[in-house]
């Protein structure tokens, strides 16, 4: 906000704070107990509102200054800020996702390897019984087969190395893909919704487990 903008504001807060901070002592300490009060409210709303006329023609080119700057600054923070943050989310979760499918690719290489492994040397054991078997070396074919095998061991894979100084997190997000599915505990009551059915179909308006009033509203005419 700009100097010349700022001290604008404090002397407009000065002139509205003295007209209207009596009035609304007024307003506030009012109540409604009788004919009487019930009239003076009447009064003191017009009165209220007047005096917020003044304001809003004061107030009115202040506030809509300050407010194209402030959206002026968000649009631009959003677009040199908060966009390009965002966009280096998206890369670290395409990332990460590459690594882990990566990870998972090798390791699935790795055990696969091993199972080859185990069986050729289980193929191989079973072709040199088969010879010994041929060769009327049937004692020894038995040995041959009863001999257990040993466990294949497969050097770990390697895994994709994580950039120095960056540490994968875990980061669940639920999407939903079936809303019918979704437990209550999980849902909330959609309130907007409600309260566009209350004003359609007003002291008709039925819903489970809502109970839809009249709170009340007074229009003045101008």
């Amino acid at each position: 906000m700009s100097t010349e903008l700022a001290i604008g504001v404090v002397d407009l807060e000065a002139r509205a704070e003295a007209a209207m901070a009596p009035l609304m002592q007024k307003v506030n300490a009012l109540q409604i107990t009788s004919m009487e009060t019930y009239l003076a409210a009447d009064g003191m709303i017009s009165m209220v509102r007047e005096a917020v006329g003044v304001r809003e023609t004061e107030l009115g080119p202040t506030k809509k200054s300050a407010t194209e700057t402030w959206q002026n600054a968000c649009a631009l923070w959003k677009k040199y800020v908060t966009d390009p943050l965002e966009a280096c989310k998206v890369l670290d979760r395409k990332r990460t996702a590459w690594k882990r499918d990566e990870d998972r690719k090798r390791e699935e290489a790795a055990e696969k390897a091993r199972r080859e492994e185990q069986k050729r040397l289980a193929d191989e054991k079973l072709a040199l019984a088969a010879r010994l078997d041929s060769a009327g070396m049937k004692e020894q074919a038995t040995a041959v087969l009863d001999a257990p095998i040993a466990p294949v061991a497969v050097p770990e894979p390697v895994k994709v190395e994580t950039p120095k100084g960056q540490t994968i997190i875990e980061c669940w997000q639920g999407r939903v893909v079936d809303a019918d599915a979704v437990p209550r505990d999980f849902c909330s009551p959609d309130l907007v919704k409600i309260g566009r059915y209350a004003k359609l179909m007003k002291g008709k308006a039925v819903t489970p487990g809502v109970v839809y009033e009249d709170v009340g509203s007074v229009r003045r005419k101008a």
